[in-house]
């Protein structure tokens, strides 16, 4: 009786194990589906951040420091007092 009680409690144990490792191995492929797609979107922010700065360096070494500063300035909203803007309220 001991025995077969014994070898009952390995079996649940061993059942136990098993489920354990296959819900840790499951937890592990989504997280490693998880990291994978951040590294695509990293990757691919990198490589617009290297054009960007190639395109900037190329107009620091073409001497074209006011077409850098210009540019600066316009993506952060700043016009000359002479322009005339006009903003797009159709939304597309």
């Amino acid at each position: 009786m001991k025995s077969f009680l014994g070898k009952f409690l390995l079996h649940i144990v061993l059942a136990l194990f098993i489920v354990y490792s296959i819900i840790n191995l499951t937890i592990a492929q989504i997280r490693l589906a998880q990291n994978k797609q951040e590294l695509s979107e990293l990757q691919t922010q990198k490589q617009e951040l290297e054009l960007t700065k190639e395109q900037l360096t190329a107009l620091l070494d073409e001497g074209s420091y006011e077409a850098l500063l210009e540019r600066a300035l316009r993506e952060n909203g700043y016009v000359r007092s002479d322009e005339k803007v006009y903003t797009d309220i159709t939304g597309n």
